[in-house]
């Protein structure tokens, strides 16, 4: 009677009690900081991009909460646990990407734009470019959205005390339907206030975390280091580069292709991109990029500390049998740090608010292109008319959310990894070469662009389909099957190259045809 599903169950509620309290209370203060930043206005500039009046320092702090998704937080502390000095790469070549940004924070403020269609609209104007942005957009950010709301599921379930698929779909739609309803409410401005304050959570979690680790081996590095390295994958290499990629040829062109997802993939979401549409003016938008970085910096070398402590303290096999992919080695450590469970209380709520942040962000960005790059030109929407525009672009995010919802419900249990690789990879192949091309070189026109955002996203797509990621391995979203063509090479490293070369082959071909067109025209008689 004593082991009884009632008392455990009991037993379990009063173990998770504190962190259910405050899970609960941080539900209440989204939904506060929600409807108490609504919308002054109802204009869809408002609603897309804010109204400008926000600080630098606000700024940098919301593309920060934007930026760290709970994937990117629990990956990157495992991946230092567990690879050492190749994780650590990782972690730091993340602010590569913050110098991407800084490079393009005044070229897209100058644009004026609310979306990837208006900023893409600027160099050839019509529909096909809005509409080609719009999936561009689609294509990163629905796949993208399903990541973070699969994530969110299973950490949090996790942390509340809860197993088995069914509260993890429970969670992913309790989460889903709290920030699809807080974005409906108030667009980016409310969702600003929750990003501010998801950033200011992780660093100073991450930080408290870092230092916590750092005074559990009395302030001896020498010490932290030596069991990091004898609780690593594997011992005698943890400060070895090739622990994690391998070594050869194949191994280190691979790694190429990984930096160009961690750096053009990175600063080339478009949920990362909206947060630089509403910036004050260009200036202030460079500001807030190195407000950003400076926060990021922070953040990477906290989460360094706290990956070798995960190493250290909780070992990488216990890290590893308790999921596969290791993405418990951040909350497994901070329960071993903390007996009361204040740590680990505060832990999870940083990990609960960057999957709001992100997921919000991702939102208002595929509601963007939805309502206005979509809809604004297929449907013939009236540009004037922006109560009717601000209607569809709540319907949009209402739409976009509820369907991302649907799809992580039904997907969680399978792998997640070839949703979030081509997301990634989307962005680094389609994005990133529009915008360079677009802001630097005075030759890209209308044909290069339409190639870059089409054949960018459809080569990635094909590529990932050939991939491991695909099928072939235990980790593949079908694994029983193989079609793996790409076992050897990244798509990344094929993919990113490749869409260069084509929209600036495609703009040169389409000079030439156009200055053909002209030349074979006929004489206008003079009247």
């Amino acid at each position: 009677m004593v082991n009884s599903p009632d008392l455990m169950l009991a037993a379990d509620l009063r173990e998770n009690s504190p962190i259910i309290v405050v899970f609960l209370l941080f539900i209440a203060i989204v939904l506060f900081l929600s409807v108490f930043s609504g919308l002054e206005s109802d204009t869809p500039k408002e609603f897309y991009v804010g109204d400008g009046k926000g600080s630098p320092l606000v700024g940098g702090l919301a593309i920060a909460g934007s930026f760290v998704s709970a994937p990117l937080l629990l990956n990157s502390t495992a991946t230092v646990a567990t690879f050492g000095f190749d994780g650590m790469m990782d972690v730091t070549n993340v602010l590569l990407s913050f110098g991407l940004l800084i490079v393009l924070a005044r070229p897209i403020r100058l644009r004026n734009a609310q979306t990837l269609g208006d900023i893409f609209s600027a160099q050839a104007p019509g529909a096909a470019p809005r509409i080609a942005a719009a999936v561009t957009t689609l294509a990163i950010a629905g796949p993208f959205l399903v990541v973070q709301l699969i994530a969110a599921g299973s950490v949090t379930a996790d942390l509340l005390g809860f197993s088995g698929t069914g509260a993890q779909q429970v969670c992913i739609v309790v989460i889903g339907g709290l920030m699809v309803t807080c974005v409906m409410l108030s667009g980016i401005k409310g969702l600003t206030a929750v990003q501010v304050l998801a950033a200011v959570v992780v660093l100073l979690a991450m930080a408290v975390t870092a230092l916590a680790v750092v005074a559990k081996f009395h302030g001896n590095l020498g010490s932290l280091l030596a069991q990091a390295d004898s609780g690593s994958a594997k011992p005698g290499s943890y400060f070895s580069s090739g622990t994690m990629n391998g070594t050869g040829t194949a191994a280190h062109l691979n790694w190429i292709g990984e930096r160009f997802i961690l750096v053009l993939g990175s600063a080339c979401m478009p949920h990362v991109i909206v947060r630089i549409h509403g910036a004050k003016d260009p200036a202030a938008a460079r500001r807030s990029v190195k407000y950003a970085t400076f926060l990021i910096a922070l953040l990477s070398s906290a989460v360094v500390v706290v990956g070798m402590g995960a190493s250290a303290l909780v070992g990488t096999g216990k890290i590893s049998s308790g999921n596969g992919e290791g993405d418990g080695a951040l909350m497994l450590l901070a329960h071993n740090l903390d007996g009361g469970r204040t740590l680990f209380t505060a832990v999870a709520c940083a990990v609960f608010l960057s999957v709001l942040a992100v997921v919000g962000g991702s939102t208002v960005a595929a509601a963007g292109a939805i309502a206005k790059d979509i809809y604004g030109n297929v449907g013939k929407d009236d540009e004037g008319h922006s109560g009717k525009e601000i209607l569809t672009a709540r319907a949009s995010v209402f739409v976009f959310g509820t369907a991302g919802i649907v799809i992580a419900v039904m997907w969680q249990g399978h792998s997640a990894v070839f949703l979030g690789a081509v997301s990634a990879a989307t962005a680094a192949s389609a994005v990133a070469p529009a915008l360079l091309y677009s802001f630097f070189w005075k030759g890209y026109n209308r044909t290069g662009l339409l190639w870059t955002l089409y054949g960018g996203t459809g080569l990635t797509v094909f590529l990932y389909l050939m991939s491991p990621s695909f099928s072939g391995i235990p980790a593949a979203l079908f694994p029983g099957v193989d079609f793996t063509r790409l076992d050897q090479i990244g798509p990344a490293l094929i993919a990113v190259p490749g869409t260069f070369f084509l929209g600036w082959a495609s703009s040169v071909a389409g000079r030439r045809r156009s200055a053909g067109q002209s030349k074979t025209a006929p004489m206008q008689p003079v009247s």
